[in-house]
């Protein structure tokens, strides 16, 4: 692309977005982007602005029609994880944008507002609908599955998510659970009078690495990984208990339900509690008509097909899934997520736009699929 208004908007926007440190120990920052994106959406002549907030987490929906069910949703977060504070300085560098949240996902909200102004700006607009979050870092229940349950609806759902230009059409979902596998206690030089905790937990891990055994290499199954280890007091004294944390991402074809079952075995006669923190999976059809079309839009402006593949992380696109709406998240080419040296390539800004901009069109004028 060639428009050089579009891209100095782009990088202009992303570079605005990355100054605030919108993470979630900072309500007032996080308020503060979503100010800067209502007021953006409010200059916009003939949209529709909605603005939220569930336990101080601001959410923002924008739709071109009067309606809380467009044919496509459009999904960004705003909020980042921490960083060092030069890094909310963005930093313009060898056709990159550099800075905490260039790449999840600063660029990709800066593509999306750019769009809502020239969709809104058609003869007719599209049947589109753009949802801005602030706590996907965190969850995403205050903010995308908060929507859904108040009667955002769509017939496709598409989060902005950091993909290369390729399409993600399932994630695995996560269950996070606490062992607490209990003993007795004893002095450290009779351990025949105590029954030690952390034997058990021992033994217990052995037969979990036997069930879910740790991937040397990128698989599509579902894992277990211990995480967290607390227990003992002091070096002399059996422990009363011992408490393991297991961070579990699973396929869709396991249930959170099936997996404690084989937890529960691997630890007989623990207190096994499952964390609330968890997620389901993304699980939509890769041969859906709105995927195809989407890549044949996408196949048309980078001049190759994207590859359909799975994550083995989650996003805000599965609470979409899991109401039954094709969920998929595509976005710009970018790479250091949540680390020191994050960016995003603005020629792929660019790109998603176009992409995106023609496929908006062609979805949502024409019904779908």
């Amino acid at each position: 692309m060639t428009d050089d208004s579009l891209q100095r908007e782009l990088v202009e926007l992303t570079c605005d977005l990355i100054a605030y440190p919108s993470t979630a120990d900072r309500p007032a920052d996080l308020a503060a982007i979503v100010d800067y994106v209502e007021r953006y959406a409010r200059s916009i002549r003939g949209v529709f602005v909605q603005r939220f907030e569930v336990q101080q987490i601001p959410c923002l929906m924008v739709t071109l029609r009067p309606t809380r069910t467009p044919t496509v949703i459009l999904n960004g977060h705003l909020d980042v994880v921490a960083a060092r504070p030069e890094q909310y300085q963005p930093v313009i560098q060898n056709g990159r944008i550099y800075g905490r949240g260039s790449q999840d996902m600063k660029g990709a909200c800066a593509v999306l507002m750019r769009l809502m102004k020239d969709l809104a700006a058609r003869p007719q607009p599209p049947d589109i609908g753009f949802m801005f979050v602030a706590d996907e870092e965190i969850g995403g229940f205050q903010g995308t599955n908060y929507l859904l349950d108040q009667g955002w609806r769509s017939s496709l759902f598409i989060a902005a998510e950091p993909t290369d230009l390729n399409i993600c059409y399932a994630a695995k979902g996560m269950v996070r659970l606490d062992i607490t596998i209990h003993g007795r206690p004893a002095h450290g030089s009779r351990p025949w009078e105590g029954t030690n905790p952390i034997a058990a937990l021992r033994d217990g891990l052995v037969a979990l690495e036997q069930r879910f055994p740790t991937p040397r290499d990128a698989v599509w199954a579902t894992t277990a990984v211990p995480t967290v280890v607390r227990g003992g007091e002091t070096l002399n004294r059996i422990p009363e208990e011992v408490t393991l944390s297991l961070d579990i991402r699973h396929v869709p074809d396991e249930t959170p339900e099936a997996i404690e079952t084989v937890v529960r075995a691997c630890f007989p006669g623990a207190t096994v509690v499952r964390n609330s923190t968890g997620g389901i999976p993304l699980d939509t059809d890769p041969q859906h008509p709105y995927l195809a079309r989407l890549a044949a839009c996408a196949e048309r402006v980078t001049g190759r097909a994207p590859q359909l593949y799975r994550e083995h992380f989650g996003s805000d696109a599965r609470f979409y899934s899991g109401a039954g709406i094709p969920a998929i998240c595509f976005g710009p080419v970018g790479a250091g997520l949540h680390s020191d040296d994050e960016w995003v390539e603005t020629a792929s800004l660019e790109q998603l736009y176009a992409i995106l901009l023609a496929s908006m069109v062609e979805l949502a004028t024409s019904g779908g699929a």
